[in-house]
């Protein structure tokens, strides 16, 4: 027999092609993989034949019918993955008789039920993945039996009790994700013992109590994930000293107290730090500036307060900082001159500073932040002065948020270089002016949102450009004049058209027919006059119309 013939990989378009292979063959096949397919129907039974198989993978293809009965007699198998097939059924008793099997992967298969104990019986195992199906009760506790584990997945699930305490044992462990489950009992402090694990994720579980310090002798740990777990207390000193941390995400908790000021000298490889959503206070330790490798920053729903002192020119491999819904604002003339040290942020998509109490100037360095930036949000804070001209430099903007501050002066008409914006909110602001004619060419604006300003002149025609607009908000400014047809041509409007509280004046044209999409349509409050056409029939989705305080004739 050739010697390829032992190991063959198998990469065809069908699983029967296995019911074809001839007898000869079958005693010799040691491998077949079958994975990232379309294959369809159930896994042949004519695979238990292949009495030498070691390797089998079948992952992400379209199979059903559950995990066969008849597979536990090639019990020379080390690898079985069937992971994102829409398999069924549970977990037959066949574990057993794999003595041999060193990584089973079943995830993403809608498999139910318990997790057999038969998996503590395993001692050569490496790696088992039960993620993303639907296994309820608890880990069995004989998974101490599997000395050799160094990776379990079992997020995903709806498994419940505590951490067994027997998982402690398996000293070999560097991945152990037990997220999106439904234990509870806190984080137990004999955890500590698995002092080769590198990767711990308990995210989503309503655990409780504090983060025990006896995780601290976790020296490789380099991804913790311990978020909406209703833990409280404080973060503890010990994460501070785990010199090997990339990604610390603890979102979502009751954690109070501060940020240790020496972060950025013990944490030198930081890359993900995600605490938002927590009661922590006390200022943002400036020495972040020294988490180089630093790429997310996500801090908001906190209380922290003070100057935002961070120098985020060191910080070149940044990508999202989020620090909204906190104290900031310290009162001072340059409290934004953070701004500036952001231009070497090339790779920032994401800059999220709403509800921080900042009180300063934009600054005109605004327009230096990176061509990749996609969303700017700074609403809901106190700024004031004009908005800068170079704001039209963000040619990458999708959303730009700065509604709910004190801007004044016009509109910059740079804003129509903003080609690639699908929101845009300046409402609840003091501009003035008139609606800048450039906004025509945002063609891709799903959302405009201008309200309670105090702009005045015509509406621009030119908006009857921006084809994917669903809602538009002009209402309570000083616009006067007609309503444009073009704007009454864009049969994408379908949430909102409000333009009540201006001083528009003329008769309702009849093209409002057109607009058989829109729910609401608010027109109250201005100078509109003559017969309300009966084309507004066309208007055939409207949920609400409101035309009080016109001088429209019966």
């Amino acid at each position: 027999m050739e010697p390829f013939l032992k190991k063959l990989a198998v990469f065809l378009g069908y699983v029967i092609c296995i019911c074809t292979i001839t007898n000869s063959t079958r005693s010799f096949l040691e491998e077949i993989g079958l994975s990232n397919n379309e294959l369809v129907g159930s896994i042949p039974k004519e695979i238990s034949s292949l009495t030498k198989l070691t390797f089998l993978s079948l992952f992400d293809n379209k199979l059903t019918g559950g995990i066969p009965t008849i597979l536990g007699n090639i019990t020379s198998l080390e690898l079985f993955s069937v992971t994102r097939n829409p398999l069924g059924g549970s977990i037959p008793n066949i574990l057993s008789q794999w003595k041999n099997l060193r990584e089973f992967y079943a995830g993403g298969c809608n498999l139910y039920g318990t997790i057999p104990d038969e998996f503590g019986h395993l001692t050569r195992l490496t790696v088992l993945n039960l993620e993303a199906n639907k296994f309820y009760g608890v880990i069995p506790t004989n998974i101490s039996g599997c000395s050799d584990l160094e990776e379990i997945d079992l997020s995903y699930n709806e498994l419940v009790g505590s951490i067994p305490k027997e998982i402690s044992t398996l000293t070999k462990l560097t991945v152990l994700l037990l997220n999106n489950n439904k234990f509870t009992g806190g984080i137990p402090p004999y955890l500590g013992n698995m002092t080769s694990l590198e990767v711990f994720s308990l995210r989503g579980n309503l655990l409780g109590g504090t983060i025990p310090d006896t995780l601290g002798v976790m020296k490789g740990l380099k991804e913790i994930y311990f978020g909406s777990c209703s833990l409280n207390g404080t973060i503890p000193n010990f994460l501070y000293n785990l010199s090997l941390l990339a990604n610390i995400s603890l979102v979502d908790n009751q954690l109070t107290g501060g940020l240790y000021s020496a972060i950025g000298a013990t944490l030198p490889n930081l890359v993900w730090f995600q605490l938002w959503g927590n009661q922590l206070s006390g200022p943002l330790p400036a020495s972040i500036s020294n988490c180089t490798s630093l790429e997310i920053l996500e801090l908001a729903k906190n209380k922290f307060s003070g100057s935002l002192t961070v120098d985020f020119s060191k910080l070149t491999e940044m990508e999202f900082i989020t620090i909204g819904d906190n104290l900031f604002g310290s009162k001072e003339a340059d409290e934004m001159k953070f701004i500036d040290s952001l231009k070497n942020c090339t790779r920032l998509k994401r800059l999220a500073f709403g509800k921080c109490r900042f009180q300063g100037v934009l600054p005109r360095s605004i327009g230096n932040l990176s061509s990749q930036l996609q969303l700017l949000w700074f609403s809901d804070n106190q700024l004031h002065g004009n908005l800068p001209s170079s704001i039209g430099n963000l040619v990458g903007l999708n959303i730009l948020a700065l509604r709910g501050n004190q801007f004044t002066g016009n509109i910059p008409s740079t804003i129509g270089n903003l080609q690639n914006l699908e929101g845009l909110y300046l409402n609840e602001n003091q501009f003035s002016g008139q609606i800048p004619d450039s906004m025509g060419n945002l063609s891709l604006l799903i959302t405009l949102d201008l309200f309670s300003n105090m702009l005045e002149g015509v509406i621009p025609s030119t908006l009857g450009n921006c084809h994917h607009l669903l809602a538009l908000y002009l209402n309570d400014n000083k616009l006067n004049g007609k309503i444009p047809i073009q704007l009454l041509q864009l049969s994408s409007l379908s949430i909102t058209l409000d333009l009540s509280q201006n001083n528009l004046f003329g008769s309702l044209p009849i093209e409002v027919g057109n607009l058989n999409m829109l729910t609401t349509l608010n027109l109250s409050d201005n100078n509109f006059s003559g017969n309300i056409p009966s084309s507004l029939g066309g208007c055939s989705s409207l949920l609400r119309l409101s035309l009080k305080g016109n001088l429209f004739q019966v």
